[in-house]
C-alpha cells in the first residue's frame, strides 16, 4: 500500500470529526468549533495554517475542509501531535453534547487505512478514549465527594 500524504490524512480526519460532531450538535456548530480550534492551535502548530475550514451552509460545495499540499512536508509525528490535540480538544469543547464515546465513533467512522496511518503518526484513539473516560470518572468522584 502506498504511503498516504499528510494532507489527505488530515483532510479525512477533519471531515470525520465534522461528520461525527454534527450528528451530536449541528453542522454549523461543528464547522465553527473546529475552525476556532484550528485557529487556536496554529500558535502551537504553525503548519495548521495550511488548513482552511469553510462554512458550507451557504456555499454550493459540500466539502468544508481544504488542506494545502505544504502539509506534506511536515514530519508525520508532528501531524500526529496536532491531530491528538485537535481530537481531544474537540471532544472537550463539545462537552456533554459529544457523548461518552465520541472518540470511539470517530474511530468507527474512519476508514481502516486512515486509522492505521494516524496510529503510525502516534495518534492512539483507544488511549484518547481511555484518558477521557478516566477524566470523567475523576470529575464524577470529585463531585460526589463534595456532596458528602
Amino acid at each position: 500500500m502506498p504511503k498516504m500524504e499528510n494532507s489527505e490524512v488530515m483532510k479525512q480526519v477533519l471531515r470525520t470529526l465534522i461528520n461525527v460532531s454534527s450528528r451530536k450538535t449541528t453542522d454549523e456548530y461543528a464547522v465553527t468549533a473546529l475552525n476556532t480550534l484550528i485557529k487556536q492551535l496554529k500558535q502551537q502548530y504553525d503548519f495548521l495554517k495550511n488548513i482552511q475550514i469553510k462554512d458550507i451552509q451557504y456555499l454550493e460545495e459540500s466539502n468544508p475542509v481544504t488542506v494545502m499540499s505544504a502539509m506534506n512536508s511536515v514530519p508525520p509525528t508532528e501531524i500526529g501531535k496536532a491531530l491528538t490535540a485537535i481530537i481531544s480538544t474537540m471532544n472537550q469543547s463539545l462537552g456533554k453534547n459529544a457523548g461518552h464515546f465520541f472518540i470511539k465513533e470517530i474511530q468507527r467512522n474512519l476508514e481502516e487505512e486512515y486509522s492505521s496511518t494516524i496510529k503510525d503518526m502516534g495518534v492512539d484513539l483507544n488511549l484518547l478514549q481511555l484518558e477521557f473516560e478516566v477524566a470523567q470518572m475523576e470529575k464524577d468522584i470529585t463531585r460526589m465527594q463534595k456532596t458528602i
